[in-house]
């Protein structure tokens, strides 16, 4: 079965690469700003000097073979639901945008926790956006509680697994027991994913690195993501981005199987171009995208699963520029079997969500998974015995092979354009919001359990009511 192929790196470039970071890690080391965590890797052997670790390449490899080749994926019911390491690629909508883009706007405005409601809502009715994140960061919801807050409407209104991240030490202790009174066994039916990002280059910040032990400990996958700008925090040559990425991952990694073997890891990302003459950081520029190529192939010689921030677009509108980078992003994770893609629905340098865009990206999405799958050869679809059936200037519709095949060679996305000028002529934005409005009044949510939902309410609100904020209320006030 012919299906396209992107290679990137050759065995010899990925061995020179692991050798660099082995040799970044060793000589050069981390810093790390925690000294719990410092003082527990000194007694493992590791040598510190301050708040500096350096990492022999003998770790490294002791803790690649203690890292799980695969993880299941449960949904909210407790069922298996994916498993990444496969190469299927899991899209997500793109993580904790600080602003979200009306229809019809010109300028992004600060969400509340409704416009999470409502994201989650559509979500859960796109069939190629199969994973949900806690994508809006809701003002209305102080800080310090947000990242708690913010898995409700998700664990409501959805049953598909959830990528996240908690924005303080103990916001990822909170979480986990939110997602605790959902899901039994949590630590052996995993519902979520958690982020965590070291601070490039070299350095885990004491969250950071709070959250990749505490996260061990409670045996959740972590989401390694290393965000080098490429000409700024990382080499302005893709080559030494790439070692320098690639050394933070290992560090991390390290780091987690020494504090709990057999973590579930994924490798992890979310590279950018750093444009010199904006000051700006494109995570969809061209250059970006070659890191993500690059390290997808260093993942899958390590036999890890593997994310990338892909499917998203740095144009602040719905434009020529937000379809070019969402697709040209799309294509690579389903051809390079990226297993966990979040990017859907983004725009502005991952900081704003757009609804429309989110239905518009799931064509998107549809038309990669088809384009990576290919197509078959064999005697029936080679369609021998049907052409001669046809012969000369005939046609192929009322044949029984185009029934049987139709559906599963051709995919028929509902909101781009495929008919004729005949039909009413509408801008492509105009039909997604349409399908917005349709999603939210008719789509039926598989809605959480009352008494579940019930004891997730009372839990979260016993710890915002420490910070001023009654989720009963906001419940009550937006009818969420």
């Amino acid at each position: 079965m012919p299906k396209p192929a992107l290679t990137l790196l050759s065995k010899d470039e990925i061995e020179v690469v692991h050798e660099r970071s082995l040799e970044i890690l060793s000589e050069i080391g981390v810093k790390i700003e925690d000294e719990n965590v410092v003082n527990m890797l000194k007694s493992k052997g590791l040598d510190v000097e301050g708040k500096v670790v350096k990492i022999p390449a003998y770790m490294v490899k002791e803790a690649l073979a203690k890292t799980p080749r695969t993880i299941t994926l449960y949904d909210r019911n407790g069922k298996p639901y994916h498993v990444l390491g496969e190469g299927k690629t899991l899209f997500n909508p793109g993580s904790a945008a600080i602003k979200i883009l009306d229809y019809g706007s010109t300028e992004p405005r600060p969400p509340i926790l409704k416009d999470l409601r409502d994201l989650v809502i559509v979500v859960d009715a796109l069939e190629n956006i199969k994973a949900q994140s806690t994508a809006l960061v809701p003002i209305d919801i102080p800080i310090e509680v947000s990242d708690l807050v913010r898995l409700y409407p998700v664990l409501k209104y959805s049953e598909k697994p959830i990528i996240t991240g908690a924005f303080s030490v103990e916001g990822l202790h909170y979480m986990v027991k939110a997602l605790s009174i959902v899901v039994n066994d949590l630590d052996k039916k995993p519902l979520a994913i958690f982020d965590v990002c070291p601070s490039p280059p070299l350095q885990w910040s004491k969250i950071a690195i709070g959250n990749l032990v505490d996260g061990a400990k409670y045996h959740v996958p972590l989401e390694i993501i290393p965000m080098p700008q490429i000409g700024a925090t990382g080499p302005v040559t893709i080559a030494g981005s790439l070692i320098q990425h690639n050394a933070e991952i290992l560090s991390g990694i390290v780091i987690a199987q020494l504090t709990s073997p057999g973590t579930p890891i994924i490798y992890g990302g979310s590279p950018s171009t750093f444009e010199m003459r904006h000051g700006i950081s494109l995570i969809a520029g061209i250059e970006a995208l070659l890191l993500v190529t690059a390290y997808v192939d260093m993942a899958k010689y390590y036999g890890m699963p593997v994310h990338g921030y892909l499917g998203l677009s740095d144009s602040k509108q719905i434009d020529y520029q937000a379809g070019l980078e969402t697709m040209l992003g799309a294509l690579i994770a389903t051809i390079k079997g990226v297993d966990v893609a979040s990017g859907p629905g983004m725009l502005e340098f991952e900081s704003v969500q757009s609804l429309e865009k989110l239905v518009l990206d799931n064509e998107i999405c549809g038309l990669a998974f088809r384009y990576a799958k290919g197509f078959e050869i064999s005697k029936d679809t080679l369609a021998i015995d049907v052409i001669r059936k046809v012969r000369h200037g005939g046609h192929f519709l009322a044949q029984k092979h185009t029934v049987k095949y139709l559906r599963r060679e051709l995919y028929m996305p509902k909101i781009l354009y495929r008919a004729g000028r005949g039909t009413a002529i509408k801008s492509i934005i105009q039909k997604a919001h349409e399908e917005v409005i349709r999603v939210l009044k008719e789509h039926k949510a598989p809605i959480l359990d009352k008494d579940i939902e019930k004891e997730l309410v009372e839990y979260i609100n016993s710890v915002t009511l420490k910070y001023g904020c009654n989720l009963n209320t906001i419940i009550s006030k937006y009818r969420i």
